[in-house]
């Protein structure tokens, strides 16, 4: 009888450790995953990349005087040609980003190569050409932030252009008067880098981690060049013109950027 109770006792001992045993297990922490952060891009930070676009624009230019050896400098005045030119360029920039809230500001420096060039004909017998070598820009950029990724943006600044202007005969031109013509003179060219200024607008779009695209339109107005084109004709006395050249320069691009 004894060992009997016993047994018993023993039996509802188990199930109650067992009825516990399962009770803590329900009363366990659960755990779950944490939802993965969506990432917010920030424009802040210095970054680098390259662009490609083409450019357009005028070169004005205006004979002031011309001076030859034994005579007095002469002064003209002569507005000479407008020249019409276009082409291609490509290059890179480098600059950084401040962002406030919605607001971006930011610096930028961009330096390209050009192919951007146009002839036409001045003087009668003469063709003028002008050939923008390249360009570079400093600029202050301002933005706001819209759509999540897209940035858009005004910048306005300084630049600074390397243009070759030419003056060629086309053919040989013979004499008049018993004077020898211009035949040989062939071509004369003139370098210069003027400064001038900047305005322009963009967007840009953060594709990808780090990188991001855009699209830019800029005008650029730049001062007056004394340009003088030394002559040395066969038979007559070499003679410079002194000459004035304004260019004005629109371009468009598009590039990518790398965020650091």
């Amino acid at each position: 009888m004894l060992k009997k109770t016993l047994g018993l006792l023993a039996s509802a001992a188990m199930v109650l450790g067992a009825s516990q045993m399962a009770s803590a297990a329900d009363l366990a922490p659960r755990y779950t995953k944490a939802p993965v952060p969506v990432e917010v891009w920030n424009w802040t930070g210095f970054y680098i990349g390259g662009h490609v676009g083409a450019g357009w624009g005028t070169t004005e230019t205006t004979i002031d005087s011309i001076a030859a050896p034994g005579f007095p400098v002469t002064p003209i005045g002569l507005a000479l040609t407008q020249n019409s030119r276009s082409g291609f360029l490509g290059g890179g920039q480098i600059g950084y980003n401040f962002q406030s809230g919605w607001a971006v500001f930011g610096v930028q420096a961009d330096i390209a190569g050009l192919d951007v060039k146009g002839t036409t004909p001045c003087l009668v017998t003469l063709s003028c050409t002008a050939k923008s070598d390249w360009l570079a820009t400093v600029s202050g950029r301002i933005g706001a932030v819209v759509a999540d990724k897209t940035l858009v943006y005004a910048k306005g600044g300084a630049a600074w252009l390397n243009t070759t202007h030419s003056l060629t005969v086309p053919g040989a031109i013979g004499g008049i008067g018993g004077i020898g013509g211009l035949a040989g003179f062939g071509a004369v060219s003139a370098e210069s880098t003027a400064l001038g200024w900047l305005l322009g607008f963009g967007a840009e779009y953060a594709f990808a981690r780090n990188w991001s695209a855009f699209i830019e339109y800029d005008y650029m107005d730049f001062d007056k060049k004394s340009v003088a084109f030394n002559l040395t004709v066969p038979g007559v006395a070499a003679a410079a013109i002194n000459t004035s050249i304004q260019n004005k320069l629109s371009i468009a691009k598009v590039g990518v950027n790398y965020k650091f």
